[in-house]
């Protein structure tokens, strides 16, 4: 998995071309608060972004997730059996993947969560995060999560540890670690 993206930006312009436009980001950190919240302007991701997600425009669209719709360049490679990973031609990391699952199935994330947890702990040095279908996921209609470097990502790169999650509630705890409920963020 660590190969693909190298592999894919090889033969895949677009994708080339938008994680090379990382380099052009803006990012402004601003305190609310009293934590401090990285704003990231990223014109290459508009398209994602701005994408319609209205009951009429998914209707119209050919699901981009879904195998038989993606850009021929883009190859998958598999996970746990039911999932795809993909490079996410609309990066917002360095490392940024794609990971839907080969069914058409809503975003949802109570059908997400053990899929989340062991792809979490297959790539303990990535993070893996939801997009929820109303929190402006541009695949509303198809179950995925997403993964990236977690350097990239300002709550993680910031030296996530037991200090930074003082305070906060922990929603769900295994042998293995926590999940957390990060509220006043």
């Amino acid at each position: 998995v660590y190969d693909l993206i190298d592999r894919q930006l090889a033969v895949w312009q677009q994708a080339s071309d938008n994680f090379s436009a990382l380099a052009n980001v803006g990012v402004k950190e601003i305190v609310l608060g009293g934590f401090p919240v990285k704003v990231q302007f990223n014109p290459a991701r508009i398209v994602s972004t701005a994408a319609k997600v209205d009951n009429a425009a998914l209707a119209e669209r050919k699901c981009f997730l879904c195998a038989v719709n993606r850009p021929a360049e883009q190859v998958s490679l598999p996970a746990l059996g039911t999932i795809d990973v993909l490079v996410n031609p609309f990066p917002i990391l360095p490392f940024h993947l794609t990971l839907p699952v080969r069914e058409h199935t809503p975003q949802i994330f109570s059908g997400m969560y053990a899929d989340m947890l062991n792809i979490a702990r297959e790539w303990q040095d990535l993070a893996i995060f939801y997009n929820g279908a109303k929190c402006g996921a541009s695949a509303p209609d198809h179950a995925h999560l997403q993964a990236g470097n977690m350097s990239g990502i300002p709550l993680l790169g910031s030296g996530w540890n037991e200090e930074l999650a003082c305070g906060m509630e922990p929603l769900h705890v295994k042998e293995d670690g926590c999940i957390y409920s990060v509220d006043s963020y």
